[in-house]
C-alpha cells in the first residue's frame, strides 16, 4: 500500500533533476510490487525536522518483520565502501570519493 507518494521537484539543476528522475524510477517500481498489499507500506520521500536540523529518506518501506530505507542514486559505474565506512564510485574509469547517504 503507497502512503505517501513522490512529489516531482521543480528544480533546473540537472543533478538535481537527476536525483529527482531517479526517486521517481524507484517509487513507480515499489507502487508496481506493493500498491495493493495490505501488509507492506511504502512512504516516498519522507522528510523529518527536529532542532533546526533536516532529514529526509527517499522510500521507506514498513512492513511485519520491520523497515526498509531505500536511498536512490542516479550515478552509473560502482560502489565501494572501504572498510573505514568511506564511498567511492567509479566513473569513467577512475575513482573519487563520494559523501555517504547514511550520514
Amino acid at each position: 500500500m503507497i502512503l505517501k507518494d513522490k512529489a516531482p521537484s521543480t528544480s533546473l539543476s540537472i543533478k538535481i533533476k537527476a536525483g529527482d528522475k531517479q526517486e521517481l524510477d524507484v517509487a513507480f517500481y515499489l507502487r508496481r510490487a506493493f500498491k495493493d498489499h495490505p501488509q507492506v507500506f511504502v512512504f516516498n520521500d519522507v522528510k523529518f525536522k527536529h532542532n533546526n536540523e533536516s532529514a529526509q529518506i527517499d522510500h521507506l518501506i514498513v512492513y511485519t518483520y520491520g523497515f526498509i530505507l531505500i536511498e536512490s542514486k542516479s550515478i552509473t559505474g560502482e560502489v565501494a565502501i572501504n572498510g573505514h565506512q568511506e564511498w567511492s564510485r567509479s566513473y569513467r574509469g577512475k575513482w573519487q570519493g563520494i559523501p555517504s547517504p547514511i550520514k
